[in-house]
């Protein structure tokens, strides 16, 4: 992991987890971690349909994007969600219950044109097990990747 924010989300998310139990959103305190809050998602996947929706979407990801996509599903936001590698990712960590950390190009589509994103996508579980939103770090690079 090469971000410093993505670190540090990282160590606060395992400083969080209850023995081999995984963190509940309770657990996460956002001001414990001011530096990665503007970096942030959470997102949380309808049982009944697996679509998943932003329940948070941190302020430097909105100046990004240029608009709040919180309260809306991920398939609303990026036409080529369905079937895109970042639902594949996310799926996973509801699946499995593991991080998921990624450097290189996006694979959706942004207005903007971004050399390079590094993302942690971390799990979490009301009852320690069954995974049921995941936190979601993302630091975008105009820089090519070396």
């Amino acid at each position: 992991m090469s971000s410093p924010r993505i670190r540090r989300a990282y160590t606060y998310w395992s400083e969080k987890q209850r023995g081999a139990a995984l963190p509940a959103r309770a657990d996460i305190d956002p001001s414990d971690i001011p530096t990665v809050l503007p970096h942030m998602t959470l997102v949380e996947r309808d049982a009944d349909t697996g679509r998943m929706r932003y329940r948070l979407f941190g302020s430097a990801l909105v100046d990004l994007i240029g608009r709040d996509p919180t309260g809306q599903y991920l398939d609303e936001v990026y036409p080529d969600f369905n079937g895109s590698p970042s639902k594949i990712y996310r799926e996973q960590v509801f699946d499995m219950g593991k991080p998921s950390h990624r450097i290189g190009r996006p694979t959706l589509r942004f207005a903007k044109d971004f050399y390079s994103v590094e993302r942690l996508y971390l799990p979490l579980a009301e009852d320690g097990r069954n995974v049921d939103m995941v936190i979601g770090v993302l630091v975008f690079s105009l820089d090519t990747l070396d």
